[in-house]
């Protein structure tokens, strides 16, 4: 039976990983080479349908993390799903999507997770650190072995795909009602 939905996703990652260009790209089909840092958060809303359902994702786009500034855990409340974002050229941010994977199951442990490896345009297809990152052990280093996407912001590049399959994701997990 179609329904209507109305789910929270949030983007997560590292300073500069492009968590903002993925979203623009996905909501407008437009890209800016122009770096704005995002402040605390943006909500953008983006309709879909999906089979018979008609789903509202609220795409909570929030700044980025390290160390020294934490996400601040109030905005991933009442999450239905996440979108880790890294930087495929920046091991660190890569490193770091342990660190966010598991802050938000530790505030919503039923939310729905995919992982962006972006910036793909920059790097060779078969640069050694894409090898290894498509590879079982990189996918089975995290909890529940996440849907991994690679994805450019700049050319569109599997960007649709990462959007669908959080929604995806979320719309299976979701209890009959």
């Amino acid at each position: 039976m179609p329904g209507d939905y109305k789910w929270k996703v949030v983007m997560l990652g590292d300073f500069a990983v492009g968590k903002t260009s993925l979203v623009r790209r996905f909501v407008y089909d437009e890209f800016s080479d122009s770096y704005l840092t995002t402040v605390g958060v943006k909500v953008t809303k983006k309709d879909l349908s999906i089979e018979q359902d008609n789903v509202s994702l609220l795409l909570w786009d929030i700044a980025g993390s390290d160390r020294f500034s934490p996400v601040t855990p109030e905005y991933l409340r009442g999450a239905s799903g996440a979108i880790i974002v890294a930087d495929i050229t920046r091991g660190s941010s890569v490193d770091s999507i342990r660190t966010h994977v598991d802050m938000i199951l530790s505030i919503n442990p039923s939310a729905g997770i995919v992982v962006a490896l972006n910036k793909l345009d920059l790097v060779k297809k078969s640069d050694e650190r894409v090898v290894y990152m498509k590879s079982d052990d990189f996918r089975n280093s995290f909890n529940g072995s996440p849907v991994i996407h690679f994805t450019s912001a700049r050319s569109g590049e599997n960007v649709e795909e990462l959007f669908l399959s959080i929604a995806d994701k979320i719309r299976k997990a979701a209890p009959d009602e």
